[in-house]
């Protein structure tokens, strides 16, 4: 290490206490010697002789006036020159212990050992087995290029934008420095003033989270220290590689493909702009695709105004003409940000590997961008076989020209084992909360819970009348194949599948206690029939007051299918509700576990009313459905249908297929053979054979007395 590298902080210091002493003396006081510091006029016309002995007296007393003002100035002089002395002294040796100080603190920051060991990796996803890869996070691996194959544009745009002395400083812009800490000091916009050296470091060294000013002094000691072992083109060439650009992109080259579809060497002037507009915000604020939803559509704040500062400021540096600046008018076309692949997004599985996962880490603090870079081994709950038949299975409704949502969730731990919400993730997904579907009769489970847990029981006599006019909707309800009974248990009404007297029962106990029952199962949400009115409200199952109607008794409100899989789970394992989840376990790339989910299951239904209900969902499932090669015994199924939805679960699994476009829920369709029904008998096998029960019960009624039709007993 160099003597001027060692004392380089004292020196920086001492070149500014210099700078403010010399400012101080040039605005110090007139010197004691000096006639005007007392008012003394310098007149150069000399005064007449006083000869008298009153005049001689006077000079003699004058002069001895004069004398000893004189002799006091000396006194006054000596003691302020004492203490420049001593004050010089003290600046002196707090400038020693300020150099001595910087140099053994310089002298003792290292750069990191290995200048790529911080390159982000890509986080991985694995099926529940911990070992079968599903999908990458982070959609674009890296790969490094020589600086000799980016474009001088592509550089230049960069530095124009985020260091324009890369070529002139040491590793700091002492003076960037300066103006930031000033601008930072009276309230302007915060600046950070961070060379690309500095920038480059802080990554390689994991140090760019710690806003602290030691960070910040680390930082730049590391920055010097790499000037002097690297050259500027190796640094640029080494940023140019690591930055991340959004979009899952690191370095230029993984920028090139994940923006414009092309090699980093093809990119023109207003595409490399567009690239160097990312580094400032690589969450997507600046990408015209937005795909993250980040947008802020305000003047500068937008692609186009980055853009534009970018190539403001090439102009500035003069690496671009203004001429053919002022050809650049337009964003440059970009790929669209949905259709990159390498998390699985182009397969059914992306939205697990892309949807549920960096969902479920988001709420635990996980942040996306962390995952996408920080090499993260996540297992998820998903069994491989089952997944591979599900996707397979499907193939009954696309040739049908029909959609299919799929979820399979373990009651008691709310695993999710398998998942599909359509071809691609980079399309709706299915399965999920956003695109919910009418449930039908496979709501009446609910309604019927509802009515239980309200006083009703299994044998409580309902109005089954149809079809049933009601003031206010546009269609009458009607019973599955035209069935009207004056007289139906609830029983019937459930297992026949009949829509008139789960309206009226809803009506009577209250909408509202229908969809607090809906919560009570796993329901998180459910969204308005579709009325021709406006656009329908997604309603918190939470929200007593919403406005629920009696029609949210016979399914007509949307649903998700993970919903209805988790409200059938719900009801399998007796009333025990457990929240969906579809992360087993993250590691970071250490191999230190970061995440594991904990039990969330707990009673939100009465034991007693969960197994009345659902004693009349049971049924034991057909033998040539479960063909496992040995004898077993056959577990008891609960089972219910719809038109469009088929629902089925154990005590080990809780499977819900919905297939259809909506448009056959509550018109009188039959729940019989339907697309969804094949869908779910192609995969229940399977399920049967990898989730098996250790010890098959038929479900019992809990206990509860199912009164005859003669009872007169109805919900309170």
């Amino acid at each position: 290490m160099t003597p001027t590298r060692q004392t380089g902080c004292g020196v920086y210091f001492m070149t500014l206490i210099a700078a403010t002493r010399k400012a101080r003396m040039s605005h110090s006081p007139p010197s004691p010697s000096d006639p005007t510091r007392h008012g003394v006029e310098d007149d150069d016309s000399e005064p007449a002789a006083d000869t008298t002995p009153l005049g001689r007296a006077r000079v003699r007393s004058v002069a001895s006036r004069v004398a000893r003002r004189m002799k006091a100035n000396r006194r006054k002089k000596t003691r302020r020159k004492r203490r420049l002395v001593a004050l010089a002294a003290i600046v002196s040796i707090l400038v020693g212990l300020v150099g001595v100080g910087g140099s053994i603190f310089f002298a003792n920051v290292a750069l990191p050992e290995d200048l790529d060991a911080k390159l982000a990796q890509n986080s991985t996803v694995y099926y529940s087995d911990g070992k079968t890869v599903m999908g990458n996070l982070g959609t674009q691996k890296r790969t490094s290029v020589k600086l000799s194959q980016i474009p001088e544009h592509l550089q230049w745009a960069v530095i124009s934008a985020e260091d324009q002395g890369f070529y002139h400083h040491t590793g700091v812009d002492f003076w960037g420095v300066m103006r930031a800490l000033w601008n930072n000091v009276t309230g302007g916009d915060t600046q950070g003033a961070s060379t690309l050296t500095q920038q480059y470091v802080g990554q390689v060294a994991d140090i760019r989270g710690d806003g602290s000013y030691l960070r910040k002094a680390r930082e730049a000691v590391m920055a010097m220290k790499m000037e002097e072992r690297f050259g500027k083109k190796s640094i640029l060439n080494h940023y140019l590689n690591l930055v991340y650009f959004g979009r899952g992109a690191y370095g230029v080259q993984a920028a090139a493909h994940a923006f414009f579809g092309k090699s980093v060497e093809k990119l023109n002037v207003s595409e490399s702009a567009l690239l160097a507009a990312q580094i400032r915000a690589p969450n997507g604020s600046y990408d015209p695709g937005d795909p993250l939803g980040k947008r802020n559509a305000h003047g500068k704040h937008t692609p186009q105004g980055r853009w534009s500062y970018v190539l403001d400021q090439m102009v500035k540096t003069g690496k671009l003409t203004s001429q053919h600046r002022e050809e650049l008018t337009k964003l440059p076309d970009t790929v669209d940000p949905n259709s990159l692949t390498g998390s699985g997004a182009d397969k059914p599985t992306g939205f697990v590997t892309s949807g549920l996962v960096l969902e479920e880490l988001h709420q635990r603090g996980i942040k996306t961008e962390s995952v996408l870079r920080g090499g993260y081994h996540i297992t998820t709950t998903i069994n491989h076989d089952l997944e591979d038949k599900t996707v397979s299975a499907v193939a009954i409704a696309t040739k049908k020209k029909k959609d299919a949502g799929i979820a399979v969730v373990e009651p008691g731990t709310g695993k999710i084992l398998a998942y599909y919400g359509g071809p691609k993730a980079t399309g709706a997904d299915q399965a999920s909360a956003a695109v919910p579907h009418p449930a039908g009769t496979t709501f009446n489970a609910v309604t019927a819970l509802a009515a239980v847990g309200h006083g009703a029981t299994t044998a409580t006599e309902l109005d089954g009348r149809s079809p049933l006019k009601v003031k206010g909707r546009a269609e009458p309800v009607e019973n599955t194949g035209g069935v009207s009974k004056s007289h139906v248990m609830l029983a019937d009404a459930v297992i026949k599948k009949l829509d008139t007297p789960m309206y009226r029962l809803a009506d009577k106990i209250g909408p509202d206690k229908v969809a607090a029952t809906a919560r009570d199962l796993g329901v998180t949400q459910l969204r308005e029939p579709y009325t021709g009115k406006g656009s329908p409200k997604t309603l918190s199952t939470d929200d007593a007051k919403a406005g629920w109607t009696p029609d949210v008794g016979i399914g007509s409100y949307g649903m998700s299918v993970t919903d209805s899989a988790n409200t059938y789970a719900t009801i399998a394992d007796v009333g025990k509700r457990a929240t969906p989840h579809v992360i087993a376990k993250v590691t970071n790339a250490s191999g230190e576990t970061v995440y594991s989910p904990k039990s969330s299951s707990k009673r939100t239904v009465d034991q007693a009313d969960a197994a009345s209900v659902g004693s009349l969902l049971a049924h034991a499932p057909d033998a040539d459905l479960v063909d496992h090669g040995t004898p077993m015994m056959m577990p008891m199924t609960y089972l219910n249908a719809s038109p469009t939805w088929y629902c089925g679960a154990t005590s080990q699994w809780s499977m819900s297929v919905w297939s259809g476009d909506g448009k056959h829920e509550g018109d009188g369709s039959s729940p019989k053979n339907t697309t969804a029904q094949r869908v779910w008998e192609e995969i229940s096998p399977l399920a049967y054979q990898l989730f098996p029960e250790d010890n098959p019960k038929a479900p019992d009624d809990g206990g509860v007395t199912h009164e005859g039709p003669s009872s007169s007993r109805g919900p309170r």
